[in-house]
């Protein structure tokens, strides 16, 4: 699962953008990796986006598992993942639920364009950075 991050400096938007295969243990690597390079940036609010994702095979007991993790950004915090498939909105969707006690400001939307808008971004402008 190949990933990399871009950052807007101005709303200061962790933007992490996820593309190939998925699996389990990949996932969890990129849910902690996450929590560093938003530390690492002073991130306020970040972006998942599967736009590139071609194969997830994910257990649904591993979405559960990191759902009831911290999150990486808090609540009253809006973030979201961008799901553009059935499939894949699904499973953010379950991730969204299963933690919904600690993520009631987690979107869930089909493009990076709705996301930006949600967070009152539009006007972004990502600069990229390698994973770390």
């Amino acid at each position: 699962m190949p990933f990399y991050y871009e950052f807007e400096d101005r709303h200061r938007i962790l933007l992490a953008v996820v593309h190939g295969n998925v699996n389990d243990d990949e996932l969890r690597e990129l849910y902690f990796d996450i929590q560093r390079r938003k530390c690492k940036e002073n991130a306020l609010t970040g972006i998942l986006d599967l736009t590139g994702v071609t194969g997830f095979d994910i257990n649904s007991g591993v979405i559960r598992g990191l759902a009831l993790l911290a999150p990486n950004f808090v609540d009253p915090t809006l973030r979201a993942v961008v799901a553009p498939t059935d499939f894949l909105f699904g499973m953010a969707r379950m991730f969204q639920i299963a933690g919904s006690d600690t993520r009631k400001e987690l979107l869930i939307v089909r493009t990076l364009n709705e996301a930006l808008t949600k967070l009152n971004a539009k006007d972004a402008h990502f600069h990229k950075h390698e994973a770390a």
